[in-house]
């Protein structure tokens, strides 16, 4: 009994001596406002969400949030590169304090915190050159004839392996890897955001066509953040995303980042809304 008594206390005292820790730690709000700069995460070569131009400057709309979040907070944005696989660890180390395009599950709200929903996205399949799904519904492609790629930590992951669990799914880390396997024909097809698909379109001509199946599906996306103590960051970002998404501003970095990249506005499928 005395033993139980003593290995509960001394639980409870690493507990509390855990939370003190935690608690003594600079907040995120802290460290940017002291330091001006906000380190921010984004996936290299991931049009129309931010890549590097020819003269190696970031681009993107994630880069147009970050820049509008920092000039509010009067501080400098730095750009770190991440992907989709580690940025939750990036976070949670610190290597940066915000990211843009999270899909705000229940397991990574365990380990970051999420301030939004930013925008919606919505999904479609690229198909390779030549190949069409034998009809315009999930459950028409739920089958094992047919091979679809996606990118591991990818928000599509969820919802292929809910409505094509039967399909040969092919899982890859690098977004451009789906590309380059419907290219090569290793896959009938991908899937992606709307903003991914329309991008990996319009710089490959040798892909297939764009389908949007039925019944249509979008995910509400998040900032993501750090989980801190006085959680002040996550409060500001919070109504930043309910200002800038009322007001139309991140429908406008949106379709301004596709244009970049010859991604025009007409080119979005019939009811896509972000």
């Amino acid at each position: 009994m005395r033993l139980s008594l003593s290995i509960g206390a001394a639980l409870l005292s690493l507990c509390w001596f855990v939370l003190a820790a935690r608690a003594e730690a600079p907040s995120a709000w802290s460290e940017i406002m002291s330091s001006k700069k906000m380190e921010v995460c984004v996936v290299p070569a991931y049009p129309p969400y931010s890549w590097k131009d020819s003269s190696g400057t970031w681009q993107g709309f994630s880069v147009e949030m970050a820049k509008d979040v920092a000039k509010t907070l009067h501080v400098d944005p730095v750009y770190v590169d991440s992907s989709l696989q580690t940025v939750v660890l990036d976070l949670q180390s610190d290597k940066c304090k915000l990211f843009f395009a999270f899909n705000a599950t229940p397991e990574r709200a365990l380990a970051v915190d999420f301030a939004g929903p930013v925008y919606t996205l919505g999904f479609l399949l690229l198909g390779r050159k030549g190949w069409k799904p034998p009809g315009d519904h999930w459950a028409d492609v739920n089958t094992p004839d047919v091979r679809i790629c996606y990118n591991i930590g990818n928000s599509s992951e969820q919802q292929l392996k809910r409505l094509a669990p039967k399909a040969q799914l092919t899982a890859l880390a690098v977004p451009n890897d789906c590309v380059l396997a419907a290219l090569s024909g290793r896959v009938d097809a991908m899937i992606d955001g709307v903003m991914g698909v329309l991008g990996a379109k319009q710089k490959n001509a040798n892909l297939g066509d764009i389908f949007a199946l039925q019944p249509s599906f979008a995910l509400p996306s998040y900032a993501g953040l750090r989980l801190d103590a006085d959680g002040r960051l996550q409060k500001f970002m919070q109504r930043w995303a309910e200002y800038n998404r009322a007001n139309g501003n991140v429908t406008e970095w949106l379709l301004t980042a596709m244009e970049t990249v010859g991604i025009k506005r007409d080119m979005i499928p019939p009811g896509v809304q972000f």
